[in-house]
């Protein structure tokens, strides 16, 4: 469900937006509120930026490392019995407070990481049966 808020903002502010959403062929509302989410979850997560992959999808990484679920799924590939944040800043190159940063994101943005993971193991799974669908070209 969603509610209507009302903004006034200024010329050149609206201006650029309206650019902006053109040229993403998005809504300004579209625009808005994507802008206002991920500002809302940056702040709740300090350390946090949204990065633009090639399709368009925003998506949320470290400030300085790797886009979260990235860590998430890191952490997943452990043994429970070496799932701290120092076992995985050794294994990542990463400080330990990334690794929180990381961690505290996805805790609190399960269903956005744990989707993420998901398509990857997809996409991963497609792209080895597209090579064996491949190599058995070889041996036809």
């Amino acid at each position: 469900m969603a509610t209507a808020t009302h903004i006034r903002l200024p010329d050149d502010v609206d201006k650029a937006l309206s650019s902006y959403a053109a040229r993403v062929g998005a809504g300004k509302s579209t625009v808005i509120s994507q802008a206002v989410s991920e500002w809302l979850r940056a702040e709740a997560h300090r350390g946090i930026v949204f990065v633009t992959e090639v399709t368009g999808e925003r998506r949320a990484a470290l400030i300085s490392g790797p886009q979260v679920w990235t860590v998430a799924e890191a952490w997943l590939q452990h043994e429970p019995e070496h799932r701290t944040a120092r076992d995985l800043a050794d294994t990542l190159g990463l400080s330990m407070k990334s690794v929180e940063t990381a961690l505290a994101y996805w805790a609190d943005n399960r269903q956005e990481i744990d989707g993420l993971i998901t398509r990857h193991h997809l996409a991963q799974d497609e792209a080895v049966a597209a090579w064996e669908r491949r190599q058995a070209l070889g041996n036809a």
